[in-house]
């Protein structure tokens, strides 16, 4: 596994157990039995230990590295807990595939802020920009992604 593919696939297995987790608590609340049904208590225990282990790389910003054994094996842990929950194979290299992967924020724009301007995207890459602004001025020109060429 490639160094961005660890960091694809810790996002988006983290993302992803997260947002079952979530759903099950809210489930849990509106006290949907049927819901609550389909999962073994001890799948959604195992995948909460794994979470709240993978919530310290993340609040620490920690370096991810595939030579550290206990994250990868906190990853598949997390892939192998949400495929039973899911009842569903998740095919990793097609979910995580390489990518580009950027955050801008601001306060105020005035001027012309740009997420991603790339010459040409690979099949099989990807990009994911996210550009916030609180406020953009009159005259100024915000683009999330510019791409010159064929995507994909």
């Amino acid at each position: 596994m490639t160094a961005s593919m660890l960091t694809a696939s810790f996002k988006f297995l983290f993302d992803r157990a997260s947002a079952v987790l979530d759903r099950r608590a809210e489930a849990k609340k509106g006290d949907s039995k049927q819901d609550q049904a389909k999962d073994a208590p001890d799948e959604l225990a195992k995948l909460q230990e794994a979470m709240r282990a993978l919530n310290v790389y993340r609040e620490h910003n920690l370096t991810l590295s595939k030579e550290d054994a206990g994250l990868v094996g906190l990853l598949e842990d997390v892939h192998a807990e949400l495929e039973k929950i899911l009842g569903e194979p998740i095919d990793l290299e097609k979910e995580c595939r390489p990518g580009v992967r950027v955050e801008v924020e601001n306060e105020d724009v005035t001027g012309v802020v740009t997420g991603l301007w790339v010459g040409d995207v690979a099949a099989g890459g990807s990009a994911d920009v996210k550009v916030r602004n609180r406020d953009v001025k009159r005259g100024a020109e915000v683009t999330g992604m510019r791409i010159e060429g064929t995507l994909g």
